[in-house]
């Protein structure tokens, strides 16, 4: 099997694995879906779905931001709460242990993600191409700071912050290759769920926005699942041992 197509392969075994995580660990996905459905509550019963003038009228609506905050701040921890699963099944070790944790590196990697933001906080005068340049460019640079974070949280705690600028670059294309393209697909599910709710009867309304809420459920497990297999796998591309025990 060539390098490409045990790239595809273990990308489909992160889809596959994302699918397992509601039977292996169904907290995760539903540490998501359950504040997504709530939101989802919320917005019925103002009328959102009423119409498109409502849907727009109501989006700030601040019952419905406060659920946001809470969804987002779900969304997060599902994925973290997920990868760590992940990381602690390969390792043998108890789902929901953190004792693994390298917080040497998700501090470090936290350090310099708020190290490369501190030049947008000042206020400097740029030209509009001059900004989104820098922005761009401090962004690519904090890439391996980020996949070190990752790696923390993994449980690697043996990669430094010279290493992973060295290997950082390719773990990171290979995280995104696992998570982004499953993740635009659900994501514009996602907001055809809300299109197609405009204007429907209450039963089809609260069907979609049921279904909208496990798609959701799904996103997180999705990321949890490749920042994990995506971290994991090897230059050798072994996507057999994500799943081992």
């Amino acid at each position: 099997m060539n390098r490409l197509s045990r790239e595809l392969a273990s990308i489909g075994v992160t889809l596959r694995d994302s699918l397992r995580l509601w039977r292996l660990a169904p907290l995760v996905p539903l540490i998501a879906v359950l504040p997504e459905f709530a939101q989802h509550a919320v917005e019925i019963r103002l009328g959102m779905f009423a119409s498109q003038d409502a849907f727009a009228s109501l989006a700030l609506d601040p019952m419905r931001t406060n659920f946001g905050v809470l969804k987002i701040a779900a969304l997060v921890l599902a994925v973290l709460v997920g990868a760590r699963f992940w990381a602690n099944r390969s390792a043998g070790t108890r789902g929901w242990s953190l004792a693994e944790i390298g917080w040497k590196q998700v501090l470090l990697g936290l350090f310099v993600q708020v190290a490369v933001s501190l030049p947008g906080m000042f206020g400097q005068r740029l030209s509009p191409v001059t900004e989104a340049t820098l922005g761009m460019a401090l962004t690519l640079a904090s890439l391996p700071a980020l996949v070190l974070m990752v790696g923390g949280l993994l449980g690697d705690r043996e990669t430094g912050l010279l290493g992973i600028y060295r290997s950082g670059w390719a773990k990171a294309l290979r995280i995104l290759l696992h998570i982004g393209p499953v993740w635009l697909l659900l994501q514009t599910l996602h907001r055809a769920d809300h299109i197609a709710a405009l204007d429907r009867p209450q039963w089809l309304v609260w069907g979609l926005m049921a279904w909208d809420a496990l798609l959701v459920g799904q996103m997180a497990a999705l990321v949890a699942t490749g920042l994990h297999h995506g971290y994991a796998a090897d230059d050798e591309g072994d996507e057999a041992g994500f799943t081992a025990a």
